[in-house]
């Protein structure tokens, strides 16, 4: 535990602000209120970091095959149990999200948009991609030595979070949760996934393709 406490540290106090400004403001005011920080800079930014969230991470996967098993199955591992969970509870709740929100309760406010983003209008809770980015730069940290990378991977999955925010695709609770989700989710996977030795997952297809080579 203490030696991610670079990425647990500034998690927790992410965690703690997005508490106390929930309950502390309305749904509707807190996010425009957090999307009014926005600039044309951002709205590109954000357009193309969100999918960080999305389809980068099974690509990483991929090139950590050629690098150690063990590393590239258990984020495949972390990612595939908490989408899973993040389905469940996106189908439980099928809460609607702020552009389908806004239009039932303050028609009058138009939200700040994206050239380029398409705004999907249910299944807001929680936040898909912030599940996907807080599992995969955990899982990224649990194989991760240097303490200042831990950090830089916390604030990399922070930034998909805000993403979503910022794109209008989720509200502040959505992302938090999706947050809890991902890295629970994923502290879960490797107190399970260290019992088992699995000595074949050290291995990597590099170590393939140097054999039929020799």
């Amino acid at each position: 535990m203490k030696r991610y406490l670079a990425y647990y540290i500034p998690y927790l106090i992410f965690v703690l602000t997005f508490v106390v400004l929930i309950l502390s403001n309305e749904k509707a005011d807190l996010h425009l209120w957090l999307t009014s920080f926005n600039t044309p800079v951002g709205d590109i930014f954000f357009h193309y970091y969100t999918y960080v969230g999305d389809w980068i991470p099974y690509l990483v996967i991929a090139g950590l095959l050629f690098y150690r098993y063990r590393m590239a199955l258990f984020v495949l591992l972390s990612q595939l149990t908490t989408g899973l969970i993040s389905i469940i509870v996106k189908q439980t709740w099928n809460e609607p999200r702020p552009i389908l929100y806004f239009k039932q309760h303050f028609p009058s406010v138009e939200l700040h948009q994206v050239a380029g983003e398409h705004l999907h209008s249910m299944h807001s809770f929680p936040s898909g991609h912030t599940i996907t980015a807080f599992a995969f730069f955990l899982a990224l940290a649990f194989y991760t030595k240097k303490q200042a990378l831990h950090f830089l991977y916390f604030v990399l999955a922070l930034l998909v979070g805000l993403s979503r925010v910022y794109l209008s695709q989720h509200f502040a609770l959505d992302v938090l949760v999706g947050s809890l989700i991902g890295v629970l989710g994923t502290m879960l996977c490797k107190f399970y996934y260290d019992k088992y030795a699995l000595k074949w997952a050290n291995g990597s297809l590099r170590d393939v393709f140097s054999r039929k080579r020799s």
